[in-house]
């Protein structure tokens, strides 16, 4: 049976439409189709920021394997992970193809990108105290 794009539940015997860009998706209620609307505004967005957030906390990984040593290392790299945690917390728009929804609803890509985010970002401020 299909599933909400949205939340994943099954759909009802007439689904309503949630537009994505030139597509249509199937959801099953009208909140959940403001919400997929809402996703994939913030998502068109808030996405190349998310990218550019990672993307400076793989440098600061980079900054520290080749520029630091010691605790300098070790804080350049940690921060970098605290970095990465909180944009994907805050941020987490991280699908480049709506067909991935089919899989896993919007729901559970943002529940998984925000526990992701908030491992490496706690880890990250737990091992920068530790340092």
């Amino acid at each position: 049976m299909e599933k909400c794009v949205y939340c994943g539940k099954n759909l009802p015997e007439k689904p309503l439409k949630a537009k994505v860009h030139t597509r249509s998706f199937d959801v099953c209620c009208e909140d959940c189709k403001i919400a997929a609307e809402k996703y994939v505004g913030r998502d068109k967005r808030f996405k190349t920021a998310l990218y550019l957030v990672i993307f400076l906390g793989g440098i600061g990984f980079i900054v520290s394997a080749m520029f630091c040593s010691g605790r300098y290392a070790m804080l350049a790299a940690y921060l970098g992970q605290t970095v990465a945690g909180l944009a994907l917390f805050f941020l987490p728009y991280p699908v480049t193809s709506f067909e991935t929804f089919h899989n896993m609803s919007i729901k559970g890509v943002t529940m998984l990108c925000r526990l992701i985010g908030a491992g490496l970002a706690v880890w990250g401020i737990v091992l920068l105290i530790l340092l």
